[in-house]
């Protein structure tokens, strides 16, 4: 059996622990290392919810990526919340008038096709960071420093001409651990390719460009140590909060709902096992959490807890653009014992 302890709701439930799906758009600056499961793993280890994926082909420019059918299949394949938009890694340091006609229209082309297909989704653009030694083929870019500048006024000259649209401003946050923490090492081998610590520092910064608070203590990749992920964290997330302005960082992309929807539902115990009916009206999109770690997207839920407890169920309804919030939280009592038997 089970005692009903509490109800409440919670209205316009934003960026904070709601569930999101979100998509990576680049080449192998995002699939080296996994970098799609380690933000995906640490987002989830601070309570996001978060559902992680990739259109990365290695060598990619944003053109490559509005050739390829897949391109389009992916973006269709989900209700994305979130994208990040990465560049090939020289194609933001070119000069002003290349990205104006080699890149922008491109970049630009890929975001009404993503808003076609996902109209609440969230952009945000995904600096990279320069070469260890710079592009050493091209005067203007033949040291890191002027590698990195180049690129930051290529992203922000991107950002500009397409919407004002946010950028996560990862090659600034490693150009910080470069000036900060000299040995620890963010390159591959070939000295432009990320480390798995390169990785996390992007994880990192997405993390805090998107919920606009610290990653710190979330989880880290095992080949980081535990002293670099400390520093890592704290360095984007003093890096980020600091320029979020800068990096359009506080824009709201999507406008409150006028007409809230109706978050409620129901829960009928049997045992250790619950049956939650969704009674929500308005919502488009559901997500369940349990109380133990465990959650469902399902509209209607069934759970079953390894072991009695006080729970807190949370359902979370979408609609439009925007999550709600209902909780309930449960005694779950589990089976009587049969009184033993007397001599």
């Amino acid at each position: 059996m089970f005692r009903l302890l509490a109800v409440f709701l919670l209205w316009g439930f934003y960026s904070f622990a709601q569930p999101a799906n979100v998509l990576f758009i680049g080449n192998s600056y995002t699939h080296m290392n996994a970098l799609c499961k380690i933000y995906q793993n640490l987002a989830n280890s601070k309570g996001k919810y978060v559902f992680g994926d990739t259109i990365a082909v290695s060598g990619s420019t944003l053109k490559g990526h509005t050739e390829r059918p897949n391109t389009y299949k992916k973006m269709q394949a989900k209700d994305w919340d979130y994208v990040f938009i990465q560049g090939f890694s020289r194609e933001l340091s070119y000069d002003s008038a290349t990205i104006a006609k080699e890149t922008i229209p491109y970049a630009q082309q890929l975001i009404d096709s993503l808003k076609k297909y996902n109209p609440c989704i969230k952009i945000y653009y995904y600096m990279t960071w320069g070469y260890a030694d710079g592009y050493t083929d091209s005067i203007p870019e033949d040291t890191y420093a002027l590698m990195q500048e180049r690129i930051q006024k290529g992203y922000l000259q991107l950002s500009e001409a397409t919407g004002g649209y946010p950028i996560a401003p990862v090659g600034m946050v490693w150009k910080t651990m470069r000036e900060k923490y000299p040995a620890t090492n963010l390159y591959a081998p070939d000295n432009a390719h990320p480390s798995p610590n390169g990785s996390f520092v992007a994880a990192c910064t997405f993390y805090a460009a998107i919920y606009k608070e610290s990653p710190i203590e979330g989880k880290a990749p095992k080949k980081v140590t535990d002293e670099v992920a400390k520093q890592i964290e704290q360095t984007a997330a003093k890096y980020v909060l600091s320029y979020y302005k800068k990096y359009k960082l506080d824009t709201v992309q999507i406008e409150q709902n006028k007409v809230k929807p109706k978050v409620s539902f129901t829960v009928t115990e049997k045992w250790l096992s619950v049956t939650l009916t969704n009674k929500s009206v308005g919502g488009s999109s559901y997500f369940w959490e349990f109380g133990d770690g465990k959650t469902s997207r399902q509209k209607n839920a069934k759970h079953y807890y390894a072991k009695p407890g006080k729970y807190t169920i949370t359902l979370y309804v979408k609609k439009n653009c925007e999550w709600y919030t209902y909780k309930k939280t449960v005694n779950i009592e589990g089976p009587t014992k049969p009184a033993p038997k007397k001599n």
